[in-house]
């Protein structure tokens, strides 16, 4: 196993790894060589060695000790030992590292090596362990000193990153891994700098005008801004300076709006609860549209909101493309859901947009006796006929409404919200007007409608067969109308 595999092992996304040569400790106390003594003598220069030994062990702790200080890794420290074979005697904290972590004394945080297992974040326990274990086998090949960064998981559960370096120490006889020495140091604040820093210059590439805001005092750091806002007098509170912005370019039909937008309490509470507001408004100073929001910054630890972004957004090109885009598929619409003789919505329509939604009723109408139209009028009687027809439904109902020549001289009307009482009266007054219905070269042909309803909150394709029914019942009579209430 090389040592790009052991890098490998934490690069794939939880943490980084690094090593580097640890000093050199050379200023050793040398041993006796015990050939020099007699024999008798043998067992006294042995003990003599192992003293000299263990003080030439706790002078080394020492200096490397100091050599990661000085690298300013002080907030906590491990010690990991090792027989001649490489397997773990033990493991230890320092009160430094339970304090860091939020653990309290000895007996909280034993010291124990699944102690510090246990402090790792769940999902990432499996690869981080794995790199140490990777790294003990490999320590031959490795400088002294390993760099690692990744998250710890403190006694309440938040999560903290930490930094860290851990030296290898080894025997002078064999080279057997001795002492895994290790220190880091909370480096959270550091990581969330870094990530606000990108986070600010991901905004300030969006918005062409933005605020990083306090919640508390509504105090601020400009993160970009524009010619229009540098004219602007600055206040020392934000939601006073968007409104000196307001007073000095908005156009003067969006500024009450955005005067009652700019309030702090609902801007919080609208954050809250959706994590975003946002308002659009035209600037006449600059003769462009723009979208302004209010995002969530980041939170306190007991969930308030600390920061708030404000970012104010150049929409004109997306807005006049979109309405180019509009005007085209109304085009469109109108050209192919508009019956060509009456200029009322068509069958196609129907078909395509309507069926399928739901209602409050369904009337379907047809002209009476239109044969008998047609032979004293002639056809072009017959289209003015239908034309004056259309017209006149159309006028009767609401915009949110639909008048559709359903074929010949058949029409629908669909309501989408209308009582039993009103629709009657609406089609009483029909049946009246058609009366006033004249033909200009046949004023003797007079008009009138047989009408079916269909009326019960559902699709308008259910309705349909009902209303049928109802108009051919009416068309017993005609003149007249019948409602079948579903």
């Amino acid at each position: 196993m090389d040592k790009n595999v052991i890098e490998d092992s934490i690069d794939r996304g939880v943490g980084q790894f690094a090593t580097e040569e640890s000093i050199i400790i050379d200023d050793f106390s040398p041993l006796f060589d015990i050939s020099q003594y007699p024999e008798d003598q043998h067992e006294l220069v042995l003990e003599c060695n192992r003293r000299i030994e263990e003080a030439n062990s706790k002078y080394r702790i020492a200096r490397y000790r100091e050599d990661m200080f000085a690298k300013g890794l002080k907030a906590g420290m491990y010690f990991c030992t090792f027989d001649r074979n490489e397997n773990l005697l033990g493991f230890e904290f320092n009160d430094e590292t339970r304090q860091m972590l939020g653990y309290d004394g000895l007996g909280d945080l034993p010291n124990e090596f699944d102690s510090w297992v246990k402090t790792l974040v769940p999902e990432e326990r499996e690869a981080i362990v794995g790199l140490f274990w990777d790294s003990v086998r490999k320590h031959r090949e490795l400088p002294d000193i390993t760099h690692a960064t990744y998250r710890m998981q403190k006694k309440d559960g938040c999560t903290i990153w930490v930094t860290g370096a851990g030296r290898f120490i080894r025997r002078p006889d064999d080279g057997s891994l001795e002492i895994y020495m290790g220190c880091y140091r909370d480096i959270t604040a550091q990581m969330e700098l870094e990530e606000h820093v990108k986070i600010t210059e991901a905004i300030g590439g969006v918005f062409n005008f933005s605020l990083y805001i306090n919640a508390d005092d509504m105090s601020y750091r400009m993160i970009s801004t524009n010619e229009y806002v540098e004219m602007v007098p600055k206040d020392p509170d934000a939601i006073r300076f968007l409104k000196n912005n307001v007073d000095a370019s908005v156009a003067e039909s969006f500024r009450q709006s955005l005067y009652e937008w700019l309030d702090k309490d609902k801007i919080l509470a609208a954050l809250d609860e959706h994590e975003s507001t946002s308002i659009e408004f035209y600037s006449e100073s600059a003769n462009r549209w723009f979208y302004g929001v209010f995002l969530v910054g980041d939170r306190k630890e007991d969930g308030s909101i600390a920061h708030i972004v404000y970012g104010c957004q150049d929409t004109t090109d997306a807005k006049l493309q979109s309405l180019a885009q509009q005007k085209k598929i109304s085009e469109f619409e109108k050209e192919v859901y508009t019956d060509s003789l009456s200029q009322i919505r068509n069958r196609k329509f129907l078909d395509d947009k309507l069926v399928y939604e739901p209602c409050k009723a369904v009337v379907m109408a047809d002209i009476d006796l239109f044969k008998s139209v047609n032979d004293t009028a002639g056809h072009q009687g017959g289209d003015e006929a239908i034309k004056k027809v259309a017209r006149l439904l159309e006028q009767s109902v609401r915009k949110g409404d639909v008048v559709i020549r359903y074929g010949g001289d058949e029409f629908m009307m669909v309501f989408f919200d209308i009582s039993k009482e009103i629709l009657e009266r609406k089609l009483a007054f029909l049946k009246s007007e058609f009366k006033n219905i004249t033909l200009e070269n046949n004023p003797e042909v007079r008009i009138t409608m047989s009408f079916g309803v269909a009326y019960g909150t559902e699709l308008v394709s259910n309705l349909i067969g009902t209303a049928d029914k109802a108009l051919y019942e009416s068309k017993k009579i005609r003149n007249t109308y019948t409602v079948i209430e579903i």
